[in-house]
């Protein structure tokens, strides 16, 4: 039977829970490796999500998929040198702020970054995700962005597939090939959807 699905923007503090273990579940292939701890790195997650740059899924009140964007504003994780240092301590914060640096992405004229997207395994195959990235192009329409943005890992094809269906066209694949060993992935695709073709 098919749960109802309320998609909406923003989401209450009694979400972020669910929601930073979802993000660290969804993500652990990058996040483990530089955490190193599953529940300081979730307390991170919790600490530093910033309720209002995200798209949730909700089924009975509960979080089920999120989609975080990232604009001149602010963006979903805003993890900060205190929060880091409060939970792994001065050398230990600031060597996995270091790292996380290498994943920052910055913000380019008139176009919407999208902030990594989530999806409950158990919730799988109801069009979750797809809802997700409709919201995502209906808000930066909205806020009048020419394009949105993403970044795909090479170890993550459905993912890709997904994208592609919703008229995410590939622009460039960067490689990286120190990182596999440590994080399983070796290359990340940039994907860029106008605006204009929401419709």
């Amino acid at each position: 039977m098919m749960t109802d699905i309320v998609i909406q923007k923003g989401m209450a503090a009694h979400h972020i829970e669910r929601a930073a273990d979802l993000y660290y579940a969804a993500f652990y292939q990058k996040l483990q490796p530089i955490f190193r701890d599953e529940e300081r790195g979730k307390t991170v997650l919790r600490k530093s999500i910033n309720a209002n740059y995200v798209i949730v899924a909700l089924a009975n009140d509960q979080v089920v998929g999120l989609a975080g964007f990232k604009e001149a504003g602010g963006q979903l994780l805003d993890i900060t040198p205190k929060i880091m240092r409060d939970t792994f301590g001065f050398i230990g914060g600031w060597a996995r702020l270091l790292v996380l640096a290498l994943f920052e992405r910055k913000l380019e004229p008139d176009t919407l970054l999208m902030d990594g997207i989530v999806v409950d395994a158990d919730m799988r195959g109801q069009g979750i995700g797809s809802k997700l990235l409709d919201a995502i192009v209906d808000y930066a329409c909205t806020h009048q962005y020419a394009q949105v943005r993403l970044d795909v890992v090479d170890t993550n094809p459905r993912a890709r597939q997904l994208y592609e269906r919703k008229g995410f066209i590939a622009q460039k694949t960067e490689y990286y090939g120190w990182l596999k060993p440590i994080f399983g992935f070796s290359g990340s695709t940039t994907m860029l959807k106008p605006t204009t073709d929401s419709g």
